[in-house]
């Protein structure tokens, strides 16, 4: 006799759920609405109508400054290209919260007729963006960060050349040079160059731009630049103009002479540890050619050893890395020259945001004033954003970069609801969301131009 086996317990597949695709509420654009509110009170749609002076035809459905404001919004959003930008076209919210969205080509096609001089215009736009922003935070002193980066091209673009490029070597690029004030982090100018120019390409011009596009209230103390600054007519330029300067030197051979002559002389140039790994030291010089001596503050640590085995040599000498770093301001330490200067790598991570969050690397159209137009928008689009957070976002957000903020803000899933007056936006329950839209909806009702 045998025994009955029970049969294997066979756990069903939960059926795949149905899918209807009627709703015209739902969007993940829908914070954009708390954007445009601050563009109102800031005046953003009336300061592109004032200062972009192209006008289309009569019969366009959009304007020029309907046209770049949507372009601002859309990098913003992270929509870069051009195709992307569609999304927002299609997105039903977007439309209920501006109304209507150009097309691609409406896009392209402004690039392409917008004349050379419209460059001009969006500096001044910009500039006009930071003077209302300066305007409700009041006077200050800044400091501004200058430097380059390389961004590769893969097509025929017009104005591309092969030059350093440390990534793709041998392939064309631009050079951006941009300059970035310290500790708020606006960028307040940037040009697109030849991939074969040097970061000392029309840097003294550059550094006078800067100046002149800054707000009336806040007023330029001091420039920090890397290597590739280190001209004498830079020096020459900033000294005769009152500007304070921290600029990297070149390890040129007379430069070495003076490091030799120091450690020569320790009993009258001592060396002062910051701390287990570096030292400083520093002295005043003028380099053949020079009118007058510059103080040089000079940074050593211990070089890395190459040859493992060396290790278990006792050695009586230890090798040292050497940079210098020459200076007018006199009455900081040559530590706090040191800090001071190395401040100024954050720019690394500002052009590193302006890269990945804004598709500052991206110059895909042929021609060159098109690409640098769209920089341009795209330079807008990152102050008005950076303005945003700091007026309006919480405060413990004012070190986050776009992709962390448009993750947990800008891109956070809602319905838009009712008509009118009754217009409403509905979030998933989350007391975390609750805290940040509730939080940011009180900002922006104190929000005002008018400082208090």
């Amino acid at each position: 006799m045998s025994l009955a086996h029970r049969p294997p317990y066979v756990k069903h597949q939960t059926a795949v759920l149905p899918a209807k695709f009627d709703s015209t509420s739902v969007t993940k654009h829908a914070s954009l609405a708390y954007l445009e509110n601050f563009k109102q009170k800031i005046g953003f749609q009336q300061l592109l109508e004032e200062t972009i002076s192209y006008n289309k035809y009569h019969n366009a459905s959009f304007s020029t400054a309907e046209t770049i404001d949507f372009m601002v919004n859309a990098s913003i959003q992270g929509l870069a290209r051009f195709n992307q930008m569609d999304e927002l076209r299609r997105d039903n919210a977007y439309i209920k919260i501006k109304g209507k969205a150009p097309s691609e080509k409406v896009c392209r096609d402004l690039l392409l007729d917008l004349p050379e001089q419209a460059k001009s215009e969006l500096r001044r736009v910009n500039k006009q963006l930071l003077s209302r922003k300066a305007r409700s935070e009041g006077c200050r002193d800044v400091a501004i960060d200058i430097d380059d980066t390389v961004c590769t091209v893969y097509g025929d673009q017009e104005g591309a050349g092969v030059g350093y490029n440390p990534t793709k070597k041998g392939r064309a690029s631009f050079k951006e040079k941009v300059g970035i004030l310290a500790t708020t982090h606006e960028v307040v100018n940037l040009t697109l160059e030849n991939g074969r120019h040097h970061t000392n390409y029309e840097l003294e011009s550059f550094i006078r731009k800067c100046r002149l596009l800054l707000p009336a209230e806040w007023k330029l103390k001091r420039v920090r630049i890397d290597s590739g600054g280190f001209d004498i007519d830079n020096l020459r330029y900033l000294d005769g103009n009152d500007l304070e300067f921290v600029i990297k030197c070149k390890k040129y051979k007379s430069l070495q002479l003076i490091i030799d002559a120091i450690n020569r002389r320790e009993h009258l140039y001592p060396w002062l540890a910051i701390d287990t790994m570096f030292s400083v030291n520093e002295i005043h010089y003028s380099m053949p050619g020079w009118e007058k001596p510059y103080r040089f503050v000079l940074v050593r640590k211990p070089a890395p050893v190459k040859d493992k085995r060396q290790l278990k040599m006792e050695l009586d000498v230890v090798k040292y890395d050497y940079q210098i770093i020459v200076t007018n301001m006199e009455y900081l330490s040559a530590v706090e020259i040191f800090h001071e200067y190395n401040q100024r790598c954050n720019i690394e991570n500002k052009i590193d945001e302006l890269k990945e969050g804004f598709a500052f690397d991206q110059n895909s159209q042929r021609n060159q004033k098109c690409n640098e137009l769209f920089l341009l928008i795209k330079m807008v689009a990152y102050n008005l954003h950076n303005w945003f957070k700091q007026a309006v976002l919480p405060s413990d957000w004012i070190h986050y970069e776009i992709k962390t903020i448009r993750r947990r803000f800008y891109q956070l899933a809602a319905n838009i609801c009712g008509q009118g007056r009754y217009r409403h936006i509905r979030y998933a329950r989350d007391q975390v969301i609750e805290r940040l839209i509730t939080g940011i909806i009180d900002r922006l009702r104190r929000f005002s131009l008018v400082r208090t």
